[in-house]
Protein backbone atom coordinates (compact mmCIF):
# COMPACT_ATOMS: atom_id res chain seq x y z
CA UNK A 1 0.00 0.00 0.00
CA UNK A 2 1.52 3.35 -1.01
CA UNK A 3 2.05 5.99 1.43
CA UNK A 4 2.99 9.33 2.33
CA UNK A 5 4.76 10.96 5.44
CA UNK A 6 4.69 14.88 5.88
CA UNK A 7 6.39 16.79 8.78
CA UNK A 8 6.28 20.48 9.80
CA UNK A 9 8.90 21.12 7.29
CA UNK A 10 6.16 20.44 5.26
CA UNK A 11 2.96 22.19 6.59
CA UNK A 12 5.20 25.12 7.27
CA UNK A 13 5.37 26.22 3.42
CA UNK A 14 1.78 24.90 2.53
CA UNK A 15 -0.58 27.64 1.63
CA UNK A 16 -2.30 28.73 4.83
CA UNK A 17 -5.83 27.44 3.59
CA UNK A 18 -4.87 23.94 2.57
CA UNK A 19 -3.46 23.79 6.42
CA UNK A 20 -6.62 24.70 7.77
CA UNK A 21 -8.89 21.85 5.93
CA UNK A 22 -5.55 19.06 6.26
CA UNK A 23 -5.61 19.51 10.18
CA UNK A 24 -8.90 19.72 10.91
CA UNK A 25 -10.17 16.90 9.39
CA UNK A 26 -7.78 14.83 11.10
CA UNK A 27 -9.40 14.40 14.33
CA UNK A 28 -11.94 13.01 11.80
CA UNK A 29 -15.73 13.45 12.33
CA UNK A 30 -16.46 15.21 16.02
CA UNK A 31 -20.70 15.78 16.40
CA UNK A 32 -22.42 19.37 15.41
CA UNK A 33 -24.01 22.00 17.31
CA UNK A 34 -25.52 25.38 17.13
CA UNK A 35 -24.91 27.23 20.48
CA UNK A 36 -27.22 29.65 21.35
CA UNK A 37 -27.00 32.76 23.25
CA UNK A 38 -28.45 36.17 23.55
CA UNK A 39 -27.26 39.19 22.51
CA UNK A 40 -27.39 42.60 25.53
CA UNK A 41 -29.61 43.96 22.64
CA UNK A 42 -31.99 41.00 23.15
CA UNK A 43 -30.80 39.02 19.31
CA UNK A 44 -30.44 35.80 19.35
CA UNK A 45 -27.30 34.70 18.39
CA UNK A 46 -25.98 31.50 17.07
CA UNK A 47 -22.73 29.65 16.08
CA UNK A 48 -21.74 26.00 14.40
CA UNK A 49 -19.69 24.30 17.16
CA UNK A 50 -17.85 21.11 15.95
CA UNK A 51 -15.38 21.16 18.70
CA UNK A 52 -17.33 19.67 22.05
CA UNK A 53 -16.26 17.44 23.93
CA UNK A 54 -17.75 15.22 27.10
CA UNK A 55 -15.71 16.20 30.30
CA UNK A 56 -17.75 14.51 32.81
CA UNK A 57 -21.18 12.66 34.05
CA UNK A 58 -21.75 13.64 37.62
CA UNK A 59 -21.92 16.84 37.76
CA UNK A 60 -22.85 16.86 33.61
CA UNK A 61 -19.87 18.96 31.78
CA UNK A 62 -18.93 19.63 28.65
CA UNK A 63 -15.75 21.43 26.96
CA UNK A 64 -16.01 23.94 23.91
CA UNK A 65 -12.86 25.57 22.38
CA UNK A 66 -13.13 28.84 21.48
CA UNK A 67 -10.89 30.54 18.95
CA UNK A 68 -8.44 33.18 20.18
CA UNK A 69 -9.87 36.17 20.89
CA UNK A 70 -8.14 38.77 18.82
CA UNK A 71 -11.32 39.13 16.97
CA UNK A 72 -15.06 39.28 17.69
CA UNK A 73 -16.20 35.73 19.24
CA UNK A 74 -20.00 36.85 19.42
CA UNK A 75 -20.98 33.50 21.13
CA UNK A 76 -18.31 33.66 23.71
CA UNK A 77 -18.69 36.81 24.50
CA UNK A 78 -22.72 36.99 24.28
CA UNK A 79 -21.91 33.60 27.03
CA UNK A 80 -19.42 35.71 29.18
CA UNK A 81 -22.04 38.37 29.82
CA UNK A 82 -25.27 36.48 30.20
CA UNK A 83 -23.76 33.35 31.75
CA UNK A 84 -26.09 31.28 29.89
CA UNK A 85 -26.56 29.51 26.50
CA UNK A 86 -27.89 26.45 24.83
CA UNK A 87 -26.30 23.59 22.67
CA UNK A 88 -28.13 22.37 19.91
CA UNK A 89 -27.01 19.25 18.53
CA UNK A 90 -27.68 19.49 14.32
CA UNK A 91 -29.81 17.01 12.46
CA UNK A 92 -29.91 15.92 8.43
CA UNK A 93 -32.87 18.32 8.00
CA UNK A 94 -30.83 21.23 10.29
CA UNK A 95 -27.67 20.93 8.29
CA UNK A 96 -28.18 23.43 4.84
CA UNK A 97 -29.69 26.11 7.14
CA UNK A 98 -27.06 25.57 10.20
CA UNK A 99 -23.73 26.10 7.79
CA UNK A 100 -24.99 29.41 7.46
CA UNK A 101 -24.63 30.06 10.82
CA UNK A 102 -20.89 29.54 10.45
CA UNK A 103 -20.56 33.05 8.04
CA UNK A 104 -19.57 35.94 10.05
CA UNK A 105 -22.57 37.62 10.97
CA UNK A 106 -22.53 42.04 11.91
CA UNK A 107 -22.70 41.90 15.86
CA UNK A 108 -25.81 42.22 16.79
CA UNK A 109 -27.72 40.31 13.97
CA UNK A 110 -29.91 37.47 14.51
CA UNK A 111 -28.66 34.14 13.15
CA UNK A 112 -32.03 32.50 13.92
CA UNK A 113 -33.36 35.27 11.29
CA UNK A 114 -30.96 35.05 8.73
CA UNK A 115 -30.88 31.14 9.03
CA UNK A 116 -34.55 30.87 9.27
CA UNK A 117 -34.43 29.09 12.63
CA UNK A 118 -37.49 29.33 15.65
CA UNK A 119 -36.35 30.43 19.05
CA UNK A 120 -37.35 28.62 22.06
CA UNK A 121 -37.08 29.38 25.28
CA UNK A 122 -37.28 26.46 28.25
CA UNK A 123 -38.83 27.57 32.25
CA UNK A 124 -36.60 30.76 33.21
CA UNK A 125 -33.82 29.93 30.81
CA UNK A 126 -32.78 32.99 29.03
CA UNK A 127 -30.58 32.21 26.15
CA UNK A 128 -32.71 30.72 23.05
CA UNK A 129 -32.77 26.76 21.75
CA UNK A 130 -33.07 25.98 18.32
CA UNK A 131 -37.00 24.62 18.38
CA UNK A 132 -35.88 22.56 15.28
CA UNK A 133 -33.49 20.54 17.44
CA UNK A 134 -33.70 16.89 18.50
CA UNK A 135 -31.38 17.43 21.35
CA UNK A 136 -31.18 20.91 23.19
CA UNK A 137 -28.89 21.19 26.39
CA UNK A 138 -28.89 24.55 28.87
CA UNK A 139 -25.40 25.03 29.52
CA UNK A 140 -23.99 27.77 31.41
CA UNK A 141 -19.91 28.26 32.01
CA UNK A 142 -18.01 27.03 35.40
CA UNK A 143 -14.47 27.01 33.89
CA UNK A 144 -12.23 29.00 31.72
CA UNK A 145 -8.62 28.14 30.18
CA UNK A 146 -6.43 30.01 28.19
CA UNK A 147 -4.26 27.27 26.04
CA UNK A 148 -0.49 28.42 25.95
CA UNK A 149 0.24 26.47 23.11
CA UNK A 150 -2.49 28.52 20.24
CA UNK A 151 -4.30 31.03 22.65
CA UNK A 152 -7.34 29.28 21.70
CA UNK A 153 -10.00 29.30 24.69
CA UNK A 154 -11.24 26.24 26.75
CA UNK A 155 -14.47 27.39 28.70
CA UNK A 156 -15.53 24.00 30.76
CA UNK A 157 -19.96 24.30 30.61
CA UNK A 158 -22.28 22.64 33.05
CA UNK A 159 -25.41 20.94 31.37
CA UNK A 160 -28.43 22.36 33.45
CA UNK A 161 -31.16 21.05 31.56
CA UNK A 162 -31.65 18.63 28.57
CA UNK A 163 -34.39 18.09 26.07
CA UNK A 164 -35.08 15.48 23.87
CA UNK A 165 -37.71 15.49 20.41
CA UNK A 166 -37.97 11.93 18.74
CA UNK A 167 -36.07 9.85 20.97
CA UNK A 168 -35.83 8.42 24.66
CA UNK A 169 -32.67 7.02 26.26
CA UNK A 170 -32.43 2.85 25.86
CA UNK A 171 -32.32 1.18 29.11
CA UNK A 172 -28.83 1.06 29.70
CA UNK A 173 -28.54 5.43 29.07
CA UNK A 174 -27.74 4.97 25.29
CA UNK A 175 -28.96 7.45 23.27
CA UNK A 176 -28.89 6.74 19.77
CA UNK A 177 -28.03 9.88 17.73
CA UNK A 178 -28.30 8.11 14.69
CA UNK A 179 -31.93 7.65 15.06
CA UNK A 180 -32.48 11.66 15.55
CA UNK A 181 -30.50 11.93 11.83
CA UNK A 182 -27.35 13.44 13.74
CA UNK A 183 -24.68 15.23 11.96
CA UNK A 184 -20.71 15.08 12.18
CA UNK A 185 -18.30 17.28 11.09
CA UNK A 186 -15.57 16.01 8.71
CA UNK A 187 -12.76 19.03 8.94
CA UNK A 188 -13.97 22.59 8.46
CA UNK A 189 -17.57 22.08 6.24
CA UNK A 190 -17.82 18.65 5.12
CA UNK A 191 -20.58 16.94 7.26
CA UNK A 192 -21.64 13.26 7.35
CA UNK A 193 -24.33 11.09 8.72
CA UNK A 194 -23.96 8.59 11.95
CA UNK A 195 -23.84 5.36 10.59
CA UNK A 196 -23.84 2.78 13.22
CA UNK A 197 -21.43 -0.22 13.12
CA UNK A 198 -21.41 -1.81 16.50
CA UNK A 199 -22.58 -1.49 20.26
CA UNK A 200 -20.86 -3.83 22.88
CA UNK A 201 -20.78 -4.59 26.26
CA UNK A 202 -19.32 -2.66 29.08
CA UNK A 203 -15.59 -4.50 28.69
CA UNK A 204 -13.90 -5.98 31.36
CA UNK A 205 -11.06 -8.02 32.05
CA UNK A 206 -11.11 -11.55 31.01
CA UNK A 207 -14.13 -11.18 29.45
CA UNK A 208 -14.78 -11.75 25.65
CA UNK A 209 -16.16 -9.25 23.63
CA UNK A 210 -19.45 -9.16 22.99
CA UNK A 211 -21.80 -7.07 20.89
CA UNK A 212 -24.96 -6.16 21.86
CA UNK A 213 -27.40 -7.83 19.02
CA UNK A 214 -30.45 -5.10 18.91
CA UNK A 215 -27.79 -2.52 18.02
CA UNK A 216 -26.25 -4.38 14.77
CA UNK A 217 -27.57 -3.05 11.67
Amino acid sequence: MAFEVYTSADWDVWDKQFRRYFMNALSGPKPLFLMGTKHSSGAGNLGLFSNIMHVGAHPPTVGILFRPLSVPRHSYQNLMEQKQATLNLVSEPMLHKAHLCAASFPEGVSEFKEAGFSEEYIDVWQAPAVQESPVQLGVRPVEEHRLEVNQTVLVVLQVDWVKLQGASPEKDGFLDLQKLEAVSANGLDAYAGMKPVSKFLYAKPGRPVEAVDSFIP
